[in-house]
């Protein structure tokens, strides 16, 4: 039973939160007005979400504030397709169970039953695009863009900035 609530809440912070005026407001003070305006396109839920993620970082006595950017907008690429959360869900249980046809299918164009996996995919790409146009430092286009990459690949002073967005990340 305990098990089933956990679930249930985490489905309900992952589909229905929204952040409220007094963390939305939070959020445009660390970010710049162009950034904020990409931060404002977010589904509320991706919102509330972001600022979770920023708020664990700072109990947690981060401070830097391309860190903290970058836990803003971290999953901003998302913005681009608006998916279901039976497609969201897909993309989770494909990337665990599957992670090859996952792989193949997260490469193709997002449409149709792959537009989950291939959002999931890119999304960190296309976000450290966006937030490069409306003229972020070069760290936090860097965080975003690799905010779900392979930490074996990193650099030791890299990978341990992102291993702490990737553990908030993860358990938010």
């Amino acid at each position: 039973m305990r098990k089933a609530l956990y679930r249930l809440d985490q489905f309900r912070r992952a589909h229905l939160d929204k952040p409220t005026e007094a963390e939305f407001s939070r959020a445009g003070e660390i970010l710049s007005p162009q950034l904020f305006e990409l931060f404002s396109q977010m589904m509320p839920f991706e919102q509330a979400h972001a600022i979770r993620v920023m708020d664990r970082l700072v109990s947690a006595g981060y401070q830097e504030p391309d860190l903290l950017a970058a836990a803003l907008l971290h999953d901003l690429g998302k913005v681009n397709y608006q998916l279901r959360p039976w497609e969201r869900g897909l993309a989770v249980l494909a990337k665990r169970f599957f992670p090859n046809l996952y792989h193949q299918w997260s490469t193709a164009s997002p449409a149709g039953i792959r537009a989950g996996m291939v959002v999931a995919a890119r999304h960190a790409e296309w976000g450290a695009a966006m937030v490069e146009a409306a003229g972020a430092n070069p760290r936090v286009v860097w965080l975003i863009a690799n905010h779900d990459a392979d930490l074996r690949d990193m650099e030791d002073a890299d990978r341990a900035v992102l291993s702490v967005l990737q553990a908030v990340d993860a358990a938010n």
